[in-house]
């Protein structure tokens, strides 16, 4: 039962982890105050990209330890769970290209991870609304 309670307080924390780091870089553009001041964007960047690992790994603990109830949940819940867990490490993976100052291709990488972000927060709310 206590880590069935920690799985639970680790999506809680992923949740609201979630909405910072889809935050943040809005937050932290050009031409916006920042305590930051002439830092550099990916620089700034740097709360961003460990709280996206963080939500990952506070994602595949709560997988991890909420196996046994799965027998309660909805199926479809479930299967946008999975799904975004896939997206989330994909945007993982898009984010790591991202972080590369001499990257060719950010306009267009930086649109993929826009909208798998858009994916992914969609997901994640179905997952909320049917499982949660």
């Amino acid at each position: 039962m206590l880590i069935y309670a920690a799985g639970s307080l680790a999506a809680r924390i992923a949740t609201v982890l979630c909405a910072l780091v889809i935050a943040l870089p809005y937050f932290l553009r050009r031409g916006r105050p920042s305590a930051a001041g002439a830092t550099p964007y990916l620089r700034r960047l740097w709360l961003h990209f460990w709280a996206g690992y963080a939500v990952l790994g506070l994602s595949f603990f709560h997988a991890g330890t909420v196996m046994r109830a799965m027998g309660r949940a909805d199926a479809r819940g479930i299967w946008a769970a999975t799904a975004s867990f896939f997206l989330l490490m994909f945007e993982v993976v898009l984010g790591l290209r991202l972080r590369a100052a001499t990257l060719g291709s950010r306009r267009l990488v930086r649109q993929v991870h826009f909208w798998v972000m858009i994916v992914f927060a969609g997901l994640l709310v179905t997952h909320l609304w049917l499982n949660g």
